[in-house]
């Protein structure tokens, strides 16, 4: 199994992206409607938040996961039922992970990948730290987990494309007229509810960051899938743009701060602000693809 794992992915997304791989499907596709994905999902498990189109976009390939079975009685018999062969997402505890770097050390969720077996020993494939060879008992993986989460291939789901006779696609002029639609819905909802978050509980205080995060993930992975269909950074100068991305992480370490610091607006307006501007640059980069002029010149924040 090819371990898959590079910016923009975390753990999670590692084993899912791993999986559709070793499923034989074209798992960049899954990043294709990342620009203008504007509502994400939160997940309890871990506490951040993740983006639905990806596996949404799996899972019309043909690619199902069950949903997390996180109590031990349901993990149990949800392992007892998973025929031997097959993969299956396992969320535990890096401090309980033995080849994890945080082994023994600090408390952290954390995803991998193990094949059952027929034996006790299960082997496990870790893609974030790209390790294969490693087995842990079943009763332990069972035991220690978090969320067991069966995955499983459905041929029969995967969709059946007509032999295009025209011009190929523009996907980036496909998510660029989405986001022309969508931009000023998803910049509204987040600053609505990024203030109503800062002014709740110390956790939600950290809402708007981790929504940020997500969002930032997303573009680097759509960035991934422009290379692989090799747009050029003259069509998308922003995707591949240094400056942009250390904007992004200006933005999501303010609100960071702004989180620590509640009885300041001042990190959280400036944050706010600073998002804004980024939606800005990027809805002028959409008008210009849209328009048909492949050269955009971003211009810095203010």
């Amino acid at each position: 199994m090819k371990l898959i794992h590079f910016q923009g992915l975390n753990c999670y997304h590692d084993c899912m992206i791993t999986l559709a791989n070793a499923f034989g499907l074209d798992y960049t596709a899954a990043f294709s409607g990342l620009w203008s994905e504007g509502r994400l999902r939160y997940d309890p498990i871990c506490g951040v938040f993740l983006s639905r189109r990806i596996q949404e976009t799996l899972e019309i390939m043909g690619m199902r996961l069950d949903l997390p079975l996180t109590e031990k009685k349901d993990r149990e018999i949800g392992w007892s039922d998973i025929p031997a062969g097959n993969l299956v997402i396992i969320g535990m505890d890096a401090c309980l992970i033995p080849w994890c770097p945080l082994y023994q050390l600090l408390h952290g969720p954390h995803y991998f990948i193990v094949q059952k077996g027929a034996s006790m020993q299960q082997d496990c494939f870790d893609p974030t730290y790209g390790i294969i060879g490693q087995t842990m008992a079943a009763k332990e993986l069972v035991s220690n987990a978090y969320a067991l989460i069966a995955v499983k291939m459905d041929p029969s789901a995967l969709p059946v494309t007509a032999p295009h006779t025209g011009p190929a696609p523009n996907p980036l002029l496909a998510q660029s007229q989405e986001v022309l639609k969508t931009h000023p819905e998803t910049l509204r909802y987040f600053l609505e509810r990024a203030r109503i978050w800062v002014n709740g509980s110390e956790k939600n205080a950290l809402f708007p960051a981790k929504y940020v995060d997500c969002l930032l993930a997303g573009r680097y992975l759509f960035r991934h899938f422009l290379e692989e269909r090799d747009c050029s950074s003259e069509n998308a100068p922003l995707f591949f743009s240094r400056h942009y991305y250390d904007e992004w992480m200006t933005v999501k370490n303010g609100f960071y701060k702004a989180a620590l610091i509640r009885t300041n607006s001042a990190a959280f307006d400036e944050a706010c602000h600073l998002l804004t501007c980024l939606f800005e640059q990027e809805t002028e980069l959409a008008e210009q693809v849209c328009s048909g002029e492949s050269k955009h010149e971003s211009r810095p924040i203010p």
